[in-house]
C-alpha cells in the first residue's frame, strides 16, 4: 500500500505559473526554469517535463548529476550547470550536452583542455560575480579572463551572466549597482572580441520588479512554484504548487497533566484526544514547529502538541467532532494566506520558504496532480 504521507504537486499550476512569468517578458525574451534541488522538492524529472511542454527555453541545475539524471530521463531542452564542475565531471557534462558555468580563465583553461582531448566543443556561461560575492569573476578582471578564453578553440562562450543578492529586498539600489558592474564586464568581454549570445541576471524577483535586467534570458526559480519572492509578486497571479499531506494513524487518550512525546515539553491541560500523524523531521517537517504549528484535519485547524519526533507528530483532536483513524491531515497547504503556507512555516522556523520546500524529504512520495 502507498504512504500515507506524501507531498501532491499540481503540475496545471506550475504551467499557469511559468505561462503567468513568460506574459510579463518582452518578446524574444527567454525563460530559464530553475529545477535545481529535485526542483526544490518537487521532483525534477516531472517538472522538468511540464515545464519543457509549457515552452520552457531552458532549465537550470546545480550539479552536473542533476542535469545528467533529466537527459536520462528524457529531457532535451538546453541545461545549464550553474555550479562550478569538478574536473572529473566535465567529460560527463559534454557528454550529456550540458552547457557548463566557467568562473575565471583558469577553469575555462581546464574545459577547453578535456574538451580538445575528447574532440568536443563545450558549451560554456561565464559567471560575473558583481556583488554576490559566492562565485563569478570580478567585473575588473573580465577584460584580462575574456583574452584568454577567445583563445580557446574547443569553448563556445554561450553565455554571460551574474546573480541578484538583494534583488528581493525593496531597496533596488544593490541591484541597479550589480546591473553597473555587468555592463562594464559585457564592455570588456567585447573588447576580447567576444559577445555572448545569451546575457542572463534576473532571478525571480528581478524579473518581477526590475525590467531593465531581463536582457536576452530570465531565470526563474522560487515564483515557478508559485511562492511570491518579492512585494511585487502579489500581484502576478502565482500558485503555490505543493501541499504536504498525511493521515491520522492512531488515536491516544490523554488525562489532564499527562505529558505528550519526548521531553513532555507539553501537557494536557484538560482530558484530551490526541491524533498521530506518521510523518517527523526525517520527512522534513521540522522538529522547531513543535507546540508551534497546526495542521488542518476534518476543515478544523489542530495545534501540534509535544515534540515533533523523526517518523511521528502529535496533534490535538479534542475539538475535532468524530475524530477517527485515517482522516487526513494537511501540514502544509498550496495557498498563499493560509496560516499553513510555506511562508507561514517558514516564519515559524525562522528561515525562508525555500529551506522548508527542499528539506521535504526523498522518502516522501510525490503525487502528480493536474
Amino acid at each position: 500500500m502507498p504512504r500515507p504521507t506524501y507531498a501532491e504537486i499540481d503540475l496545471g499550476a506550475i504551467r499557469r505559473n511559468f505561462r503567468a512569468l513568460k506574459s510579463r517578458l518582452q518578446s524574444g525574451v527567454r525563460m530559464l526554469a530553475i529545477i535545481k534541488a529535485d526542483a526544490y522538492g518537487h521532483g525534477a524529472v516531472a517538472v522538468g517535463r511540464a515545464l519543457e511542454q509549457a515552452g520552457a527555453d531552458m532549465f537550470g541545475v546545480a550539479l552536473v548529476e542533476e542535469g545528467v539524471a533529466l537527459r536520462k530521463a528524457g529531457l532535451r531542452a538546453p541545461i545549464l550547470v550553474m555550479g562550478i564542475a569538478p574536473e572529473d565531471e566535465v567529460e560527463e557534462a559534454m557528454q550529456n550536452d550540458l552547457a557548463v558555468t566557467v568562473d575565471s580563465a583558469a577553469t575555462a583553461g581546464v574545459l577547453q583542455q578535456h574538451a580538445a582531448a575528447c574532440g568536443r566543443t563545450a558549451r560554456v556561461h561565464l559567471k560575473i560575480d558583481t556583488g554576490m560575492n559566492r562565485l563569478g569573476l570580478r567585473a575588473e578582471d573580465v577584460p584580462e579572463a575574456a583574452v584568454a578564453i577567445a583563445c580557446m578553440d574547443h569553448l563556445k562562450l554561450e553565455g554571460a551572466y551574474t546573480h541578484f543578492a538583494c534583488a528581493d529586498e525593496d531597496d533596488e539600489k544593490p541591484s541597479r549597482d550589480q546591473l553597473v558592474q555587468l555592463k562594464s564586464a559585457l564592455a570588456g568581454l567585447r573588447s576580447a572580441g567576444l559577445t555572448p549570445p545569451l546575457v542572463h541576471a534576473a532571478n525571480s524577483a528581478a524579473l518581477l520588479k526590475i525590467t531593465t535586467a531581463h536582457f536576452d534570458m530570465v531565470r526563474s526559480g522560487l515564483a515557478l512554484y508559485g511562492i511570491r519572492p518579492c512585494a511585487a509578486a502579489s500581484s502576478a497571479g502565482l500558485q503555490p504548487v505543493l501541499a504536504l499531506k498525511s493521515r491520522v494513524a492512531h488515536l491516544k487518550r490523554v488525562r489532564r497533566g499527562e505529558g505528550v512525546s519526548y521531553g513532555h515539553r507539553w501537557r494536557a491541560d484538560r482530558d484530551s484526544l490526541i491524533g498521530v500523524l506518521p510523518i517527523g523531521y526525517a520527512d522534513g517537517y521540522r522538529r522547531i514547529l513543535s507546540n508551534r504549528a497546526q495542521v488542518r484535519i476534518a476543515g478544523r485547524l489542530c495545534p501540534v502538541r509535544g515534540m515533533i519526533c523523526m517518523d511521528a507528530t502529535m496533534v490535538d483532536l479534542t475539538n475535532v467532532p468524530g475524530a477517527e483513524v485515517g482522516l487526513e491531515a494537511t501540514l502544509l497547504e498550496a495557498a498563499h494566506d493560509s496560516p499553513l503556507s510555506a511562508e507561514a512555516l517558514a516564519a515559524l522556523c525562522d528561515t525562508i520558504p525555500y529551506e522548508i520546500l527542499t528539506g521535504i524529504s526523498g522518502r516522501v512520495p510525490r503525487v502528480y496532480v493536474e
